[in-house]
């Protein structure tokens, strides 16, 4: 019988994550506060500080679209997603490296444009661009982010704190992203949406806002329990803290926070909004976890800094329990479907 070689198709992106994990041996440093497994690693910077380090890769075709999207619109993503796990570690980004991945025939005014969208929002965020790394590539292109942030290490959230009875909140709207990424796909609908309703999804998708500032608040008053950014999809990444931290979940379907914009949409293409919502991915909101009784002074926290909102949308469980979706007439298990790079 013929060996079959395994590929790494034949993995879930997560199990691949999980299987490369346990190559790795576990670091004893003492200068490492947080390694593998959450939205970004944490290292000793001496005087009660820590760096936030964490890297990620944006490749045409898979997470932006080949044809028709700005390099403005690839420079701010690219940046924006890395921004967002330091974000979600409650750290302040700082510095930048940037490698890209180029093929022959990529225009110059692309690139160019790539380093403004760059630009202009490392300037807001406070991100100083280093320089980095140029390659050729046969394949599509690609740019890949190393972001480092700064934190107080007392202020540290991961994934991995959340306790039983606490209460499940995000930052603003969930299901923009998903939702604009529909309105490209079906480019006939544009002249059927107003134009601030395009504006938002398309820019949901293309141009995501990461809560820099939101992070810093939630992390600064130590009331909640445990943080990460939505970048997968709400149901994939609440399992993600409940797998952190051995607990299960129910989320409330009918209190998600779905904005104007994706409920015209979703009536006008016959779509659940809700689906978008719940397993869309790439809305770079925050998620986190918090005791009841602390809910009111996060949320008015929250909204004083920035003016986003913080909504309750669900319940910490017994692990036992598992994951659960609570609609209006009955409780089901939440279905495991998310973003997966490999499916």
């Amino acid at each position: 019988m013929d060996n079959v070689q395994e590929t790494a198709g034949g993995f879930g992106e997560f199990a691949l994550i999980e299987r490369l994990r346990s190559k790795l041996r576990a670091s004893d440093n003492p200068d490492v506060v947080v390694g593998i497994g959450d939205d970004a690693a944490i290292i000793e910077a001496g005087n009660g500080k820590c760096w936030v380090i964490s890297c990620d890769v944006q490749v045409q075709g898979t997470h932006f679209p080949s044809e028709g999207v700005s390099g403005f619109s690839v420079g701010h993503k690219a940046l924006a997603v890395n921004v967002s796990d330091v974000a979600a570690m409650g750290g302040t980004p700082r510095f930048a490296l940037i490698s890209l991945g180029v093929h022959g025939d990529v225009p110059l005014a692309f690139l160019d444009e790539i380093y403004e969208g760059m630009n202009a929002k490392a300037e807001s965020w406070e991100v100083v661009v280093l320089g980095g790394n140029v390659t050729r590539t046969e394949g599509p292109f690609f740019i890949d982010v190393f972001v480092v942030g700064m934190m107080e290490r007392e202020d540290i959230l991961r994934r991995s704190g959340a306790k039983v009875g606490d209460q499940i909140l995000v930052t603003g709207h969930l299901g923009d992203a998903a939702a604009g990424l529909y309105l490209l796909n079906h480019p006939e609908l544009k002249s059927k949406v107003s134009d601030e309703t395009h504006t938002v999804l398309t820019f949901a998708q293309l141009r995501p806002h990461p809560r820099v500032h939101e992070g810093k608040v939630i992390s600064s008053l130590h009331l909640a329990t445990a943080m990460m950014d939505i970048s997968d999809a709400l149901a994939g990444d609440i399992r993600h803290i409940c797998s952190a931290s051995g607990v299960g979940a129910v989320i409330w379907e009918h209190e998600l926070p779905i904005s104007r914009s994706a409920l015209d949409l979703a009536s006008l293409a016959h779509v659940d909004p809700e689906e978008w919502a719940l397993y869309g991915g790439e809305d770079y909101q925050l998620l986190l976890t918090a005791p009841v009784s602390a809910v009111p002074v996060l949320q008015e926290a929250v909204r004083t800094a920035s003016g986003t909102t913080l909504t309750p949308i669900g319940e910490i469980l017994e692990e036992r329990k598992g994951l659960l979706l609570q609609k209006i007439d009955s409780t089901v298990p939440l279905e495991a479907r998310s973003w997966d790079h490999l499916k």
